[in-house]
């Protein structure tokens, strides 16, 4: 009989963990809820691993096995739309699914709504893909699907989404000149020799020789990249080693700062929608923590749930984490003496994105101008020593008997 492993809370919110064995998803949850257990995660145990499975899930699923953030924010935004256009669930599930370009998704969508229509919840059905779709994005089905809400829920999470891309276009778009500087900085010093051998008159290498020797290097370069790009990728599958990376990016000079600054706006923005959406404080706290993108800042902020659940207030607990400032932490003891936790994590996000956005757009510049710099100084070198072979060609030629 099938194992399921489960994430649940209790009726006076105590988390609890543990494993229930039944036929099916369905049956497995019906047995928690009898049990007085609010349902937050159900997953299946998986199968012994076979080589292959082991690879994919180690290897290839860290690397190409996600979905973007962009065909997500999509394809909840016209989820949302089809329901509250009358549209069956399963019916908008399978139209859907159908029409999605992006193939992993359309597969799961379609195994979603095959799901469906066996009798599971929507939420259960989602929670089968962990690695596809974020904590904070289950829990919000969850808590829509319960309240008979889920059409407003899709949206908050279509919204939440968006924010989020907002965010790493941002980033992208102010990178892109330093970027740009880099990969000519790249390409155009292997270039200059072997254009020198092909106009250089006699005794030079063949044409054909010459191009096949700059894609050979080009290639080396390219899997020099990709290479550090997995290792990297592969690196950060290891919790401790993301905590220790997530520690130097808060801690290097400017960059640092900014980088918490938009880590915190994920913090605020997933806190004030999971919140507004009815889920118990502390266990919003939990899943926004999840969402900053940071395991440094993710471990500081998480024990504040612990002290909510204690009796404490939200304030004091985000305070002796030691990641909020003054001014922050202020508007969120004001949200908690009016009530309005969910409007001052809104304002808060604003704020961190405003000064996130202001102070990338002042890195990107900075960092532009450097890489110029290096890059100025680099192709200085080498053509310094370009004419120092030269000249010493000539003089060793002069001399000569």
């Amino acid at each position: 009989m099938p194992t399921f492993r489960y994430v649940a809370q209790t009726q006076d919110g105590r988390e609890v963990r543990g494993t229930v064995q039944a036929n099916s998803r369905l049956e497995a949850s019906d047995t928690l809820r009898k049990q007085g257990y609010w349902l937050l995660e159900l997953y299946a145990e998986p199968e012994p691993a076979t080589p292959l499975s082991a690879a994919h899930q180690k290897a290839w699923q860290p690397l190409f096995g996600g979905i973007p953030l962009k065909a997500q924010a999509v394809f909840f935004r016209q989820l949302a739309t089809m329901l509250s256009a009358g549209v069956p669930l399963y019916q908008a599930l399978d139209t859907l699914g159908n029409q999605r370009v992006h193939p992993r998704l359309r597969r799961t969508v379609l195994e979603i709504k095959n799901a469906v229509l066996a009798g599971e919840r929507i939420s259960d059905a989602f929670d089968r893909y962990p690695a596809l779709f974020s904590p904070i994005v289950r829990a919000l089905i969850r808590v829509g699907e319960t309240a008979g809400a889920l059409e407003r829920t899709l949206r908050q999470i279509s919204d939440y989404l968006e924010n989020e891309l907002e965010l790493r276009r941002l980033i992208s778009r102010v990178t892109f000149y330093p970027k740009l500087v880099l990969f000519f900085a790249i390409l155009i010093p292997g270039m200059v020799p072997a254009l020198i051998t092909i106009l250089g008159g006699q005794g030079g290498q063949p044409v054909g020789q010459v191009i096949g020797d700059i894609l050979m290097r080009y290639l080396k370069i390219l899997g020099f990249v990709f290479g550090v790009w997995a290792v990297y990728r592969l690196a950060m599958q290891s919790h401790s080693l993301r905590v220790a990376w997530g520690a130097l990016l808060v801690s290097l000079p400017w960059i640092g700062f900014t980088y918490r600054q938009l880590a915190l706006a994920r913090f605020a923005r997933a806190l004030s929608a999971l919140y507004g959406a009815g889920i118990p404080l502390s266990q919003a706290i939990r899943y926004a923590a999840d969402a900053c993108g940071n395991d440094y800042l993710t471990e500081r902020l998480k024990p504040t749930a612990s002290k909510l659940e204690a009796g404490r207030g939200i304030a004091e607990s985000l305070r002796e984490s030691g990641v909020l400032p003054q001014m922050v932490l202020d508007m969120v003891a004001t949200g908690e003496n009016t009530g309005e936790i969910g409007f001052m994590m809104d304002k808060v996000a604003e704020y961190y994105e405003e000064e996130g956005k202001l102070r990338s757009h002042q890195a990107g510049y900075v960092l532009g101008v450097v890489v110029f710099l290096g890059v100025a100084i680099y192709v200085a070198i080498i053509v310094i020593q370009f004419y120092a072979g030269y000249f010493s060609a000539l003089l060793g030629g002069a001399n000569a008997p």
